[in-house]
């Protein structure tokens, strides 16, 4: 099994601060003191100075953004004037992996700097570094302080990540303008056929097309063989501009087999912005929405940047097709029901407070991370149908993530530290996502009670996935036997399982990280 590996980004806190420049002293005193002189390495260190930095961050002068691995800081990056960047350092086992180039990515995206050039005054140390990711050096070699460095800027729409700027909004009729403004940008370049537009270039009228869009929201007015569908403009906030269209479809054979269940589009005045990513990733949460656990998406081979905005989206390669007009495509599925080990605060509002902890196993009986919860500050339990209780205030649930496995056991305690239940979800794929471990869930569970009873559940819902297309035939098979398997090999060994169970709560009580 492969195992999946990111890290996580996000915006420094005050309290990261020191480990975040002990992060960037030792990168510095490594890589680049070395071609400074003495009073540059002094001007360099007032600058990344604890208070200075602290002073800068808290009158809004500079931002910073952190890369992790869990909680391990791994890069820093810090911009100063909303277009320069001050610092920017990743740490040495963790460099050539891409993070330098994803934090300038996820900076333009947080701070809105998309449409503005980015300038950097580069060691020359990394100089080449700048310069293969898109930098151009605009005046030679100078020496400030005795710092040594080579100014250099990075032109608007490179490298862009337009997280947060769009919306997706369903049409109407004060849309008319806008739409037939895309349309036309496109039949001006020689496009016949647009992507995800419901036919748009089809239609002798506005009118038309979007009573089309209208009637393909609803199962008993589109023509047989079709099925529903949703579109949706992209509409750029700051200006209120439509720069692309998205359609989300539901599956039948053919679509399976082919296209799948997202078209995308973009205006031709408005590529390679960063917007394909965005309107995708909106489009899933659509998706998800309209009750899509999986979504699969395809792409011409030769469309390199339409792959890597599937990819960026958590797109897993399938395999090719050669569709009608002889062309080779690439087919990806992105998975709506993966679940971090990082207990999910928003989907559940009345958990207030999760103490976590991870550690890391390399034994004979488990290899992988054990994740542990306790929720420590939540209003009301959650119960089963049966009225038993298995999330509360002071319960403990205890994660397995075998990376080579096929299910997630999550061992349940009381507040009292007595076991509930243990808990297996069939899994898809167990990996790794921004440094934590997750599974993508397959639907069927089994739970192990205390006294021996094994039960099986959401057989509905595994059922309605492989109707929906969201698993072939060999996959739903695949997936029954392996429950059966299971449940075969559960049968009286509730014993043996709290004896395996406590003793890893016991260990990662002791040895855990906090997260």
């Amino acid at each position: 099994m492969v195992i999946y590996m990111k890290y996580g980004y996000r915006k420094l806190q005050i309290e990261d601060l020191k480990n975040a420049l002990d992060l960037v002293k030792r990168t510095f005193d490594e890589f680049e003191a070395p071609c400074y002189s003495e009073v540059g390495v002094d001007s360099f260190y007032k600058f990344a100075n604890y208070e200075n930095l602290k002073n800068e961050i808290e009158n809004n002068d500079i931002n910073i953004l952190v890369a992790t691995d869990y909680k391990k800081i791994i890069g820093v990056i810090a911009i100063k004037n909303k277009n320069h960047i001050a610092m920017l350092f990743v740490d040495k086992e963790y460099q050539k992996q891409g993070i330098g180039k994803k934090l300038i990515r996820v900076a333009k995206g947080e701070y809105n700097l998309n449409n503005t050039d980015l300038t950097v005054n580069s060691s020359p140390y990394a100089f080449e570094f700048y310069k293969k990711i898109g930098f151009e050096k605009i005046e030679e070699e100078k020496e400030i302080d005795g710092i040594k460095f080579i100014p250099m800027k990075l032109e608007k729409y490179k490298l862009n990540n337009a997280k947060g700027e769009l919306d997706l909004v369903f049409p109407s009729i004060e849309h008319k303008q806008q739409v037939m403004g895309y349309l036309k940008e496109h039949l001006d370049i020689g496009d016949t056929m647009l992507n995800g537009a419901g036919g748009l270039e089809r239609f002798a009228s506005f009118e038309e097309w979007l009573e089309k869009i209208n009637n393909d929201t609803d199962i008993n007015k589109i023509p047989e063989g079709r099925v529903p569908s949703w579109l949706y403009l992209a509409i750029r906030k700051s200006d209120k501009r439509m720069v692309g269209i998205v359609q989300i479809r539901l599956l039948n054979e053919r679509l399976w087999k082919t296209f799948g269940n997202i078209g995308d589009g973009v205006r031709p005045t408005e590529r390679k912005k960063g917007y394909v990513t965005e309107i995708i990733r909106l489009a899933l949460i659509k998706a998800k929405e309209l009750g899509l656990n999986r979504v699969l998406m395809s792409c011409d081979k030769t469309n390199i940047g339409s792959k890597k905005s599937i990819i960026n989206n958590g797109g897993i390669f399938e395999n090719e097709y050669v569709d009608a007009d002889g062309n080779l495509e690439e087919r990806y599925w992105i998975s709506l029901k993966k679940r971090s080990a990082v207990w999910d605060k928003e989907r559940f509002d009345n958990i207030k407070e999760v103490e976590e902890k991870t550690i890391t196993v390399n034994e004979n009986d488990f290899k992988g991370d054990v994740h542990l919860n306790v929720f420590t500050k939540m209003i009301g339990r959650r119960e089963t149908s049966e009225g038993k209780c298995f999330h509360a205030e002071g319960y403990s649930w205890l994660e397995f993530y075998d990376y080579n496995s096929k299910f997630r056991l999550t061992a349940i305690y009381d507040n009292n530290g007595k076991i509930v239940e243990w808990y297996f979800d069939l899994s898809r794929e167990i990996g790794k996502k921004d440094g934590y471990p997750y599974h993508e869930d397959w639907y069927l569970d089994v739970v192990l009670t205390p006294d021996g009873k094994i039960i099986l559940l959401d057989e509905d819902e595994f059922d309605e996935a492989y109707r929906k297309f969201e698993m072939t035939e060999d996959e739903y098979h695949e997936g029954k036997r392996l429950v059966k398997d299971l449940m075969n090999r559960l049968e009286a060994k509730q014993d043996k399982i709290k004896e395996f169970t406590d003793k890893y709560l016991e260990r990662v009580h002791k040895e855990g990280a906090n997260f």
